[in-house]
């Protein structure tokens, strides 16, 4: 006991701050995962808040009915947007790589597997000025009535030839919104195809 008092008598500028620090670590700690287990309801609920509200822009419906189908051996989620009972279309959400991140967008896809409209949900990890303008309803519109394999172009994008323009200096964020509409269109193929598999 007497060696234990001593090596403390000793050593006690260095043991006293050490304690401190880990008490602060260990009073820090439980303070964020108590304010972690709090939020982490709130967000889930705002986050399904955000994105029912987004569906309700893309395709109007009276409930949106989350279904999944196999694609290429992967399974995909998507939602079933009915009114009245019968089926208006289909909601994807898909990111796809962007210049400088992931690009989340929504796709509404009408039952004859043509865009109904679209949404940039977040590009907030583009270049701003730049890659963030394809979250702007002024890109993102041109999408609504093309069909599978949409192309980009710099310039000259028409409906006719199922093709939009890009946001200018960002082609690479265009062409992500873009990929993430044509897979919408594939998946939506799979889904249309199941459905009428069911019903023979």
């Amino acid at each position: 006991m007497d060696k234990i008092k001593e090596l403390f008598a000793k050593n006690k500028e260095i043991i006293i701050p050490t304690f401190v620090m880990v008490c602060i670590c260990i009073v820090v700690t439980l303070a964020l995962s108590l304010t972690n287990s709090l939020t982490k309801e709130k967000i889930v609920e705002i986050e399904a808040k955000t994105q029912n509200d987004s569906m309700k822009e893309v395709l109007t419906a009276d409930s949106y009915d989350k279904l999944s189908v196999t694609y290429e051996n992967e399974k995909i989620e998507y939602y079933e947007a009915k009114k009245d009972g019968k089926t208006e279309g289909y909601i994807f959400v898909i990111a796809e790589k962007g210049y400088g991140g992931d690009v989340k967008v929504m796709c509404a896809v009408n039952t004859d597997n043509t865009v109904k409209s679209v949404k940039v949900l977040d590009a907030t990890s583009e270049t701003p000025g730049l890659g963030q303008n394809t979250a702007n309803e002024s890109f993102y519109s041109q999408y609504g009535g093309l069909k599978k394999g949409i192309s980009v172009l710099k310039s000259g994008g028409s409906k006719d030839a199922n093709t939009i323009n890009a946001v200018t200096g960002a082609t690479i964020s265009s062409k992500a919104v873009t990929s993430a509409v044509n897979k919408s269109l594939d998946y939506c193929g799979a889904v249309i195809k199941a459905s009428e598999s069911e019903g023979k």
